[in-house]
């Protein structure tokens, strides 16, 4: 395994999300390691981005702030750029937040072929050794909430709770959410079309403009295909409610349509006490960028209690 450096290369949350929420990932040895200050009138933790190599992979990290980690994972076809408000208040409220871009997002490279959610884990279980955060509290949006259920099932020593957001995985989609996704995450689709698909992706029509511009920079097209197949080639029953100790947060918008909220509630019946259930009125799939300072209250008032 070998680790250098790179400049910050994340997208940085536009538009009109007033909290920073995601920080920029990538793993690093101590001496490797380019620190980059925010804008001062942020005054955010310092930020280092660098890439861990793993075998054929190079998988980027984005790291800030000091303290009990916190891993971040996107959702499926992003990188984790927008996710850069949330990691920004988690670090402020005293925790090292690291974002990690999964295959074909960002800097991150490796073989498609054959790739499962047990492959994506091990990305993840790399990054986390490199930098010597485990245990850590691993929060996966979307595709990556399957991808840090994954982990604490495959490599359950370096988990310390598990964060959810937009946890879908037994009740389908509605039908017209499905369509949406494909339109909003095809690069060549015009944008009144994606306007359009992304009233299916909040839970306020109002708040689409908002957080398309957040959205839009941080697509990862090359991320979509390896994303997939690793979902299809890897059984529920592997990721879905693995065994174990760890405690969850399931942060989920009350009107998600990709990942209804009926699976959150799955999830709370079959690990009971286990899970904490926290559903947000008028959000919807995007809940991080839809309600950002709820989102972020929520994370740092389960990582304090817990």
């Amino acid at each position: 395994m070998r680790i250098k450096a790179l400049s910050r290369g994340c997208v940085a949350v536009r538009g009109a999300v007033a909290v920073a929420l995601l920080a920029v990932c990538g793993p690093r040895p101590a001496d490797q390691t380019t620190s980059e200050k925010s804008a001062p009138e942020q005054a955010a933790p310092s930020v280092q981005s660098g890439i861990v190599k793993l075998g054929a992979a190079d998988i980027q990290y984005i790291s800030q702030g000091e303290g009990e980690a916190v891993v971040l994972l996107p959702g499926g076809s992003l990188d984790v750029g927008y996710m850069e408000g949330l990691a920004d208040a988690v670090a402020k409220a005293g925790y090292r937040v690291v974002r990690i871009n999964f295959r074909g997002a960002g800097k991150s490279t490796g073989p498609e072929e054959g790739v499962t959610l047990h492959t994506l884990a091990g990305d993840v279980a790399g990054v986390i050794e490199a930098l010597k955060l485990g245990p850590a509290n691993v929060g996966g949006h979307a595709f990556g909430n399957r991808v840090a259920r994954m982990l604490a099932a495959d490599r359950p020593e370096l988990v310390r709770s598990v964060i959810l957001f937009a946890a879908g995985g037994k009740v389908a989609p509605a039908p017209a959410s499905d369509r949406a996704l494909k339109i909003i995450f095809t690069p060549a689709s015009p944008e009144p079309r994606v306007l359009e698909a992304m009233k299916y992706m909040v839970g306020d029509p109002a708040d689409v403009q908002k957080v398309w511009q957040i959205i839009k920079p941080c697509r990862a097209p090359r991320a979509a295909g390896v994303e997939a197949k690793s979902a299809e080639a890897t059984p529920l029953k592997d990721w879905w409610a693995p065994p174990g100790k760890a405690k969850y947060l399931v942060v989920q918008g009350a009107d998600d349509q990709a990942a209804p909220p009926e699976n959150g509630v799955l999830l709370k019946k079959e690990l009971g006490d286990r899970v904490t259930l926290v559903e947000i009125p008028k959000a919807g799939h995007l809940v991080l960028v839809e309600r950002p300072e709820k989102v972020a209250d929520e994370v740092v008032s389960f990582l304090r209690q817990r």
